[in-house]
């Protein structure tokens, strides 16, 4: 396995594991909420109360970079694939 396929990897299943911690905590206190205020919903409510908004998007992250590591060369090839078609 070469080094930057396993840095996506490892970087994706940290992204996949940060995503599902994120989520489980806000399961668990979703609960012992009395109320909410609409607009942004249940979920958005709970993970600003437990100030889980930045590592939430830092999965998303995670998750994306993780995925672009693991397909490097495909991901290359698509993009000088399109760039040959749009010089021709």
């Amino acid at each position: 396995m070469k080094r930057l396929t396993f840095i996506g990897a490892i970087v994706f299943m940290g992204g996949i594991f940060l995503f599902g911690m994120i989520h489980l905590a806000t399961a668990n206190y979703i609960p012992s909420m009395s109320g909410w205020s609409g607009p942004p919903g249940k979920f958005q409510q709970v993970r600003n109360e437990i100030g889980a908004n930045t590592p939430y998007i830092l999965s998303i992250f995670f998750v994306i970079i993780g995925l672009l590591l693991l397909f490097h060369k495909e991901v290359k090839a698509i993009f000088s694939f399109l760039k040959e078609d749009n010089e021709a």
